[in-house]
């Protein structure tokens, strides 16, 4: 079983659900629980409930992580395999950003070794904050450096259409190599956040989903 934090300053439901909906009908299981749920259970429990979970087959755990929750002794027990970052974290004040660097590092001293990360490439304070980060990186975004791309925002809002493009060769989970292409996810962006589902369809990329047979 795969587990997954998925990182903001409030529980990220709508990147959680877009995951579960993009892997909808495809034979995955998929748990999602929020970090203030966890706070009043001892590390044994929490342990024993993800081994419960991988008992029963379930493919993916996803964790929405409140930032502030971080340092919550249940967080001790748990490795993740994958972190995805959807903070807007250019919009902390200036005396927030150490405390946040700190739970941010903190964070990073829970991703296993091989672990990967899933980031806004247009966040530049977080990618301040993940400079000498050895772990392998994932970008999504709106400019030339990101790995997962959309069309303009302006065009993605007359459409429950988004066009995606993955601009750079990307190494999945399971050793594969996918080299850079376009997809189409059909999604309703009125209604979520761009970079939700841009962090949603890199998620499932890295995890070897074929998003153009997604829909």
């Amino acid at each position: 079983m795969l587990l997954a934090g998925i990182v903001g300053h409030h529980p990220k439901l709508d990147t959680a659900y877009l995951i579960s909906s993009i892997l909808s009908g495809r034979d995955r299981k998929i748990s999602i629980i929020d970090s203030k749920n966890l706070k009043t259970y001892d590390p044994r429990t929490i342990r024993n409930y993800v081994n419960e979970l991988d008992k029963n087959h379930v493919d993916f755990l996803l964790l929405n992580i409140n930032i502030a929750d971080i340092y919550s002794e249940v967080f001790d027990c748990l490795k993740f395999d994958m972190i995805i970052f959807s903070n807007k974290t250019q919009e902390l004040r200036k005396e927030c950003e150490r405390v946040y660097e700190r739970a941010v590092r903190r964070l990073f001293s829970l991703l296993d070794e091989k672990g990967i990360a899933i980031v806004n490439v247009d966040d530049n304070r977080l990618i301040d904050f993940l400079q000498g980060m050895k772990h392998y990186t994932v970008t999504y975004g709106f400019n030339s450096k990101a790995g997962i791309t959309a069309s303009s925002i302006g065009d993605i809002l007359q459409t429950n259409e988004l066009i995606c493009c993955l601009q750079q060769n990307l190494f999945t989970r399971n050793g594969v190599v996918l080299e850079p292409h376009e997809f189409k996810l059909t999604v309703d962006c009125s209604q979520h956040d761009v970079y939700d589902v841009l962090a949603a369809a890199s998620f499932a990329l890295v995890n070897d989903i074929d998003l153009n047979a997604t829909n």
